[in-house]
């Protein structure tokens, strides 16, 4: 790839592949790159996994309800 802003280089074999290609700036790159680490955690996954059952329960509470008690 080039420093120009205009023209970016890519190789032969990156084009012949059917899968396409996503460019992004690199700061979003990043912050995928750390969602993606975080989600192999087997912590947070159980984490999320219990957030998803309380949701599905309706173990919840709707964030101006939330706000009200808070006094927000």
């Amino acid at each position: 790839m080039t420093n120009s802003s205009k023209n970016i280089t890519l190789p032969k074999t990156l084009i012949k592949r059917k899968e396409g290609i996503a460019i992004l700036p690199l700061e979003e790159y990043e912050r995928i790159k750390e969602d993606l680490e975080m989600l192999q955690s087997k912590k947070l996954a159980k984490e999320i996994e219990k957030a998803r059952k309380e949701a599905k329960s309706g173990n919840v509470i709707i964030l101006e309800e939330l706000e009200r008690k808070l006094n927000l």
